[in-house]
């Protein structure tokens, strides 16, 4: 397992969402993902690089789910250098500047999703990194994928 410590500048997404989920590489993976990855690359040009963000969902209005695991709405997406250049009707958020872990795939695993995500729970459950529990974004380009899990320090 490996990872490196950075920080990403603040930036604006536009795309489409999924709402109330648990992070994990099952939702990264899923059909329906995929569908919305297809979605974005169909309607044409919006950025080389797919991403997918997860966005917790505040406390107050919806609770953990039954395993006690904080929920997520996740935007499938193009980052945009501002809200005027993202296509009407997609769902915009503002992800702020933040302190991340980034992972890539080390070969552990054949799916690099299920790569990523298995690292950040290693990760997580050996106190190398402590989740900061924000979003949460991951690149999906021609190369690969890389996975950025906000942390605390």
């Amino acid at each position: 397992m490996t990872h490196q410590i950075s920080t990403r500048d603040e930036q604006v997404y536009a795309g489409l969402v999924i709402p109330r989920v648990v992070p994990s590489f099952k939702v990264s993976s899923s059909d329906l993902v995929d569908f919305l990855k297809d979605r974005l690359r169909d309607r044409g040009p919006g950025g080389g690089d797919i991403n997918t963000i997860y966005v917790p969902v505040p406390p107050p209005k919806v609770p953990a789910d039954r395993a006690g695991q904080k929920q997520y709405n996740v935007l499938v997406c193009h980052p945009y250098p501002s809200a005027a250049h993202a296509p009407v009707g997609d769902v915009l958020i503002r992800v702020p500047k933040g302190l991340y872990a980034r992972f890539a795939p080390n070969g552990e695993y054949a799916d690099v999703i299920e790569d990523v995500w298995a690292q950040v729970d290693d990760a997580t459950a050996s106190g190398q990194i402590v989740r900061a529990y924000q979003e949460e974004i991951e690149v999906s380009t021609e190369k690969g994928v890389e996975l950025y899990i906000s942390i605390e320090l």
